[in-house]
């Protein structure tokens, strides 16, 4: 709308359209009024005043210069200071750095300081266990493992499987030992 007069010209023509236009321009209306109203209730004169005059005491707190409070004690910056003290206190640290590094590289304080990766800490007390007599093997498994290694010696002997081979050669024998 410009000056209240239409600016389709469809609405000019369409007297449907114009009366529906009317009456949501109508509704915008009322509702821009009914808003207006329920501002006025939530923010009441005196709060609207209260904050322009907050606003207009910043305002004119910001033209003025601020005002800055300077402290006896550091007068001076503390970096024109020189201080043997910090010197000291510089080298001390780097020097338990340099040690600390170098005494980890030599120890293994992995182990020292607790149990071993994997293990667990027993949360009461066990009394020690009782002295077992040592494991005996059964002859049968004894027989097992001879057996196992007699084949293994029969495939090297047939030449089958040349890797083999090449790690008997290079193992010495138990037999050659004892001759």
């Amino acid at each position: 709308l410009a000056g209240g007069h239409t600016a389709h010209p469809h609405l000019e023509v369409c007297s449907d359209c114009s009366t529906r236009y009317e009456a949501f321009t109508g509704w915008l209306a009322d509702l821009r009024d009914e808003a207006a109203a329920e501002a006025a209730e939530q923010f009441p004169l005196e709060r609207l005043a209260n904050q322009r005059a907050q606003i207009f005491r910043r305002i004119e707190a910001a033209e003025r210069p601020g005002r800055v409070i300077a402290f006896p004690k550091f007068t001076q910056p503390l970096t024109s200071r020189s201080s043997h003290a910090s010197r000291w206190i510089a080298a001390a640290a780097a020097a338990g750095l340099i040690v600390g590094v170098g005494v980890g590289q030599r120890m293994d304080l992995r182990h020292a300081l607790g149990p071993a990766p994997g293990t667990t800490q027993a949360l009461y007390n066990v009394p020690a266990p009782i002295a077992r007599a040592p494991v005996v093997r059964a002859v049968s498994a004894m027989a097992r493992e001879e057996a196992l290694l007699s084949d293994v010696d029969d495939s090297l002997s047939r030449g089958s499987v040349p890797e083999l081979r090449a790690l008997d050669d290079l193992t010495p024998h138990a037999g050659e030992r004892f001759k």
